[in-house]
């Protein structure tokens, strides 16, 4: 293996670890709270301004650009879900120079703040990542869930409403 081979392995894994800690600190800023204009604006800043999410829902969990991201993190979470602790794990990091994808499982304990219950979630995360002056942005990221269950009855009895 020549010095430039070398180099290259070694900023593709200073990448994965990268997105990795761009997941995580998304993650920590989610549960943290929302509402707190402080995490909202620390997650914007994770994102490219023309990013998109769609979070597995319908129509009404796509949001595309600053505005819609701003809605969705800044209004539609904060009132849909009062407490959550996001669990991310084996992912599936692909770098492609200044783009990646992503893959990770999710699991979620969360309230619903419209029933003040505890619920289950989890799924999968895709997600799209480009890197801007250094730094490692999401793109995108889709949301597919396995299941959204009332914690007293676990997903074996009630898997929930999940879109197909």
């Amino acid at each position: 293996m020549n010095h430039e081979d070398l180099e290259r392995r070694i900023t593709v894994l200073e990448d994965i670890e990268s997105i990795r800690k761009l997941k995580a600190t998304y993650c920590y800023l989610c549960d943290a709270g929302l509402e707190d204009p402080k995490n909202r604006d620390a997650i914007m800043s994770h994102f490219m301004e023309d990013a998109a999410v769609d979070f597995g829902l319908g129509p009404e969990s796509q949001f595309q650009g600053k505005e819609g991201l701003e809605f969705f993190f800044g209004g539609l979470v904060p009132s849909a879900v009062s407490f959550c602790m996001h669990m991310v794990h084996n992912p599936i990091i692909e770098v492609n120079g200044n783009e990646a994808e992503g893959t990770w499982y999710y699991e979620a304990p969360t309230t619903d703040t419209s029933t003040g219950k505890a619920q289950w979630m989890a799924g999968t995360y895709h997600e799209k990542y480009v890197k801007t002056n250094g730094q490692w942005k999401f793109k995108s990221i889709q949301t597919v869930w396995k299941y959204i269950s009332p914690y007293d009855e676990g997903w074996a009895k009630n898997p929930g409403m999940i879109p197909g």
